[in-house]
């Protein structure tokens, strides 16, 4: 009867482990450098946020089109709050100053 009990608590424990869906949306950190959202494995049409988690560094983000007009530029503090990023088109580059840590989830 015993291990009647325990097998049925761990196999219930792992049923529900085993189906477990994860809650966190993937973050890319990204550095200072030149991007294509291609690369990134970012979705079309789609609002990204960003936000500057590093310490003591400032970040410059450019955002580009296939025919180098800007699309939307931010600058972001240490520690920044979370901003809406345009949705992002195929072709899209983006383009990271300073040496601060950049993230990007959905």
């Amino acid at each position: 009867m015993k291990r009647f009990i325990l097998a049925s608590i761990f196999f219930t424990i792992l049923i529900f482990n085993i189906f477990d869906i994860p809650s966190v949306a993937e973050t890319k950190i990204l550095r200072r450098g030149f991007y294509r959202i291609e690369n990134l494995n970012l979705e079309q049409n789609t609002i990204y946020t960003i936000q500057n988690t590093s310490f003591n560094e400032h970040i410059y983000i450019v955002i580009i089109d296939n025919n180098q007009n800007l699309v939307q530029a931010i600058r972001l503090w240490p520690q920044s709050q979370k901003f809406n990023l345009v949705p992002l088109q195929s072709g899209y580059k983006i383009v990271v100053t300073g040496d601060g840590d950049l993230t990007i989830t959905k």
